[in-house]
């Protein structure tokens, strides 16, 4: 595997993405090792075997910019100069905006993107557009298929489970995990800790609610109600799987507060009982931040799915998606999934 290279292009140039880019530059830099990074080795791959070759966007003020220029502009003390030469290019945009943006759009058809894609090379594509842009997510996932690129879909657009794409990428050696990012340290795995304690330890859990508020503009696209009922009920089956039996749970954003930009305010409630019906409440509140969460996970799948096209097992799109979304075609309880990753990716064991 030495001197092999991960080929990346990344849709939409967001909070994510953007701390994803300046993470990659961040540990390159680092004088202080990599101490933040969750696995530094993930199938053999480090992220400095990471590069971005490709960057697509549908807003026109980024269009045709430098990635560094676009990155510095958010005043950040880690250099982007590794990306001066890396220009955003205009992404596909087939639904219809959110009555709330302002911004004027950009966009090519389907042929040209593929075409931009194939110059760029890329061996996984990582999704990360606005949620609620679900024709466009498609659009993606299947232009990406046309391109011969891994796709990693990391908004809540449902794709695993239709249209047929995990089969047709299986069929081309390659692989198509999501759906919907489940961060490192967020809410939906904060909760589904909770819940997987009280079940080791015994404890007969009855109920439990989680309410997110957050300033991203992704929070913020989230608001229109069909949306948020969707993010709410695939919340919702990824914590309720953490058990063998049924109790009562909500989880889901409640609310766009602007002042709080990239971070996240989620309540937490539980309700459990042990001997003799002897009570236990749980009532806990976490500030987080939305982009730094995400982008551990993103270069663990990053690095799994390359290694799983190297190996040519792209069945072990399975395991991946259980580990690092919320809605992944066969759900497994976090503890589980993260053990199995483990073993096959870090560990090197045979699946």
């Amino acid at each position: 595997m030495a001197g092999a290279r991960i080929r990346v292009a990344v849709l939409g140039l967001g909070n994510v993405a953007c701390t994803l880019l300046q993470g990659i530059e961040y540990y390159r830099q680092s004088t202080n090792g990599k101490r933040g990074l969750w696995h530094e080795r993930v199938g053999n791959y480090s992220i400095d075997d990471i590069d971005v070759v490709g960057v697509f966007d549908i807003d026109a003020s980024k269009v045709g910019r430098s990635v560094a220029d676009v990155l510095n502009a958010l005043k950040s003390s880690i250099k982007a100069d590794a990306y001066k030469d890396l220009n955003v290019s205009a992404g596909i945009m087939v639904d219809k905006p959110p009555e709330h943006w302002s911004m004027d759009i950009s966009k090519v058809d389907r042929d040209e993107f593929v075409n931009a894609l194939k110059a760029c090379n890329a061996d996984v594509v990582v999704n990360l557009i606005s949620s609620s842009l679900d024709a466009s997510s498609l659009a993606y996932a299947e232009s990406s298929l046309q391109a011969g690129a891994s796709f990693i879909n990391a908004t809540p657009s449902l794709l695993q489970s239709s249209h047929g794409l995990i089969d047709a990428y299986r069929g081309k050696g390659l692989l198509m995990v999501g759906d919907d990012l489940m961060s490192q340290f967020g809410g939906t795995v904060f909760h589904k800790g909770i819940l997987n304690l009280l079940h080791r330890r015994g404890m007969i859990i009855d109920s439990s609610y989680q309410l997110d508020v957050g300033g991203s503009s992704d929070t913020r696209n989230t608001m229109r109600e069909e949306v948020r009922a969707r993010k709410r009920a695939i919340k919702t089956a990824s914590i309720n799987a953490e058990l063998s039996y049924e109790f009562l749970i909500t989880a889901g954003t409640t609310e766009y507060t602007e002042f709080l930009k990239d971070e996240r305010v989620s309540y937490y409630w539980f309700y459990a009982e042990g001997f003799m019906g002897s009570p236990v409440r749980i009532d806990v509140m976490m500030r987080s931040s939305d982009g730094a969460n995400a982008c551990n996970i993103l270069l663990d799948v990053i690095r799994a799915v390359k290694y799983a096209r190297d190996k040519n097992s792209p069945e072990l799109d399975e395991m991946i998606s259980a580990y690092g979304f919320k809605s992944p075609p066969k759900v497994m309880n976090v503890v589980d999934a993260q053990q199995r990753f483990e073993d096959i990716f870090i560990n090197m064991k045979d699946p």
